[in-house]
């Protein structure tokens, strides 16, 4: 009795477990095309349009206070920079989002600002403009006898300045996220007088390095 009971059992659960099973199977097939065909469509869009890493240049600075005090070594600044950002793809718009920019000297950091958010279209030039103006520590002797040196050497300092921004993408209507870019932009910046009036010494364009990751 209990065979037959076991039996029937199993012949009224086998539709049910039939249909969950057919579901499954249906629900998995479906998730595979979605990822086949978005894989397609980005392997396409990208054998299309190829796009290109941007392009950074340091085009104007002006360093018109960079002092270390004595014995506190509190480092007073002023800088500002002026960079051009080319975007070389003809069919990829790009919109940075997040952007911050730093200021380091002997591997300290000791500016940083937050540009607003920016828009640019295909093959277009954009500027970006920076400004750095405070106090800030530095510590260890190496970095203070590092700044003395370069004050005595001409006050041309070596400052690096890094940019990290998000990126999207847009192809046409399609807005899709891009890669987060580094910029990274090594200077050689000549101290000016500003307190009797001197002019901002001519500045060499300098090329900056662009990663994507």
């Amino acid at each position: 009795m209990g065979s037959k009971t076991s039996t029937v059992s199993s012949v009224l659960c086998c539709p049910c477990r039939c249909l969950f099973c057919g579901v499954l199977s249906c629900l998995f097939s479906v998730l595979t095309c979605i990822f086949v065909v978005a894989g397609l469509v980005a392997l396409v869009l990208y054998l299309l349009f190829r796009p290109h890493i941007i392009r950074v240049s340091a085009v104007s600075a002006d360093l018109s206070d960079f002092t270390l005090t004595p014995q506190t070594w509190i480092l007073r600044y002023n800088l500002s920079l002026g960079l051009q950002v080319r975007n070389p793809n003809k069919h990829i718009a790009l919109h940075y989002h997040g952007v911050v920019a730093e200021a380091h000297y002997e591997g300290q950091q000791f500016g940083h600002t937050a540009p607003p958010d920016f828009f640019q279209d295909t093959g277009v030039t954009s500027p970006l403009d920076l400004s750095f103006a405070g106090e800030s520590p530095i510590v260890g002797g190496i970095a203070a006898a590092g700044f003395r040196r370069e004050a005595a050497e001409g006050a041309i300092f070596s400052v690096d300045v890094k940019i990290s921004s998000h990126m999207k993408l847009k192809v046409w209507v399609l807005r899709v996220l891009g890669p987060k870019t580094k910029i990274d932009c090594p200077l050689r910046l000549q101290r000016r007088d500003a307190a009797h009036g001197q002019r901002p010494p001519e500045f060499k364009q300098t090329e900056c390095r662009v990663t994507f990751f």
